[in-house]
């Protein structure tokens, strides 16, 4: 028996909602092997509704372009001429739940993209509608585990980065949700390249939040400090970040390092970040063991991950190639009360499957740039 909505919640924990002036989701989504099963991209959004509060964000799901081959090689883009209907029949679905009560994507804008970007510049394609200071960047295949409380880290982003004296680690640009990869990242990057990285404590505003707990009564006071751990590296999986800094320096004119088309940002800034950390310390001075010399090669980039005292993953990845994600008895699902099976689909469509829904009256994005000049963030919003 499918476990409810308010079993789930008093299992998995949930988390106060966020102000959604604050914040706007973007995920990306390509083709997979299950497709059009819609499991995945509902199990995402619903689980950073419960676990993060983003519920009431807007959100919005960037569809990369394909390119149509005789056979599938999913992670390039590239799929056959099967694999292409399937994957115009799951957007067809999402559209559809983007216009459903009570759906975990209901609300949600779909651009579906004519050709292929890859992930960074879908992201990027994304990026130029949000008009937040902060945005969350996921995937279609990541979704969290256990709760965290996004205000906290957003606290800290705009105590930080509009009054850098605070601390001597610069800015705080981007906050990841520690993974399986993250988080033994301290260890990891002393073992492999010889960098000493150490957690950074910064303060937080007080503040009181109230609302409607499951479990009864009012939330607790938010912790006076967060722990961030540098990242050497960037990684693509869940996160929070500021929006300018991901126009300016990832993608703008000021950008670290050029991104290929068609690649994904951790694969080529992710190197960029090391190769330049661990140039800036080499030698035989020690730098390289000196966390404070690390921090400061590392402030330009101001990467992060969350940390807390109960040392868990936050985000975890949900194989979108498994045929067991169709039908639900992945042992990752946890919210499986806001899934669309099969069955209900042939219900909706009245076995009609993809003729049902036709083309979609989502948005289609053509060519591969936006103007400069149609970026939603406001001119004056620096954080």
């Amino acid at each position: 028996m499918e476990e409810t909505v308010e079993a789930t919640r008093a299992r998995v924990g949930s988390t106060p909602p966020l102000d959604p002036g604050r914040l706007t989701i973007v995920l990306t989504t390509s083709p997979i092997k299950t497709h059009p099963s819609t499991r995945l991209i509902e199990e995402v959004f619903e689980s950073a509704a419960v676990l993060a509060g983003l519920g009431g964000c807007r959100k919005i799901i960037v569809a990369d372009g394909v390119k149509v081959r005789e056979h599938d090689k999913f992670r390039s883009g590239i799929c056959t001429p099967d694999a292409m209907a399937n994957y115009g029949h799951y957007l067809s679905r999402l559209d559809a739940l983007t216009k459903t009560e009570g759906s975990p994507l209901c609300g949600a804008e779909l651009l579906a993209l004519d050709e292929r970007h890859g992930f960074a510049h879908a992201l990027r394609r994304g990026l130029m509608r949000v008009a937040t200071p902060f945005v969350l960047v996921a995937q279609h295949d990541r979704s969290f585990v256990r709760p965290v409380e996004v205000s906290h880290v957003l606290d800290v982003m705009e105590r930080v980065n509009t009054n850098t004296q605070c601390t001597s680690s610069g800015r705080v640009n981007y906050v990841g949700f520690p993974t399986t990869t993250t988080l033994s990242h301290e260890t990891y990057v002393a073992s492999k390249y010889g960098l000493a990285v150490e957690p950074v404590t910064f303060p937080v505003r007080d503040a009181k939040v109230t609302g409607s707990n499951p479990a009864g009564g009012e939330y607790d006071t938010r912790p006076s400090t967060l722990r961030l751990l540098p990242l050497v590296q960037f990684y693509d999986s869940m996160h929070v970040a500021s929006t300018r800094w991901y126009l300016s320096r990832v993608f703008g004119r000021a950008r670290y390092t050029n991104l290929p088309r068609g690649g994904f940002i951790e694969d080529t800034l992710g190197q960029h970040m090391l190769k330049t950390i661990r140039s800036e310390c080499a030698g035989e001075d020690g730098r390289a063991n000196d966390p404070n010399a690390v921090a400061a090669s590392h402030s330009m980039f101001g990467t992060y991950v969350y940390q807390d005292d109960t040392g868990e993953t936050k985000c975890g990845h949900i194989d979108g190639h498994d045929v067991l994600t169709v039908n639900g008895s992945c042992r990752k699902y946890g919210f499986g009360y806001a899934h669309t099976g099969e069955t209900r689909w042939r219900e909706i469509e009245c076995d009609t499957g993809a003729g049902h829904w036709g083309e979609g009256a989502y948005e289609r994005v053509m060519g591969y740039r936006d103007d400069p000049g149609s970026v939603a963030l406001s001119a004056d919003m620096n954080v």
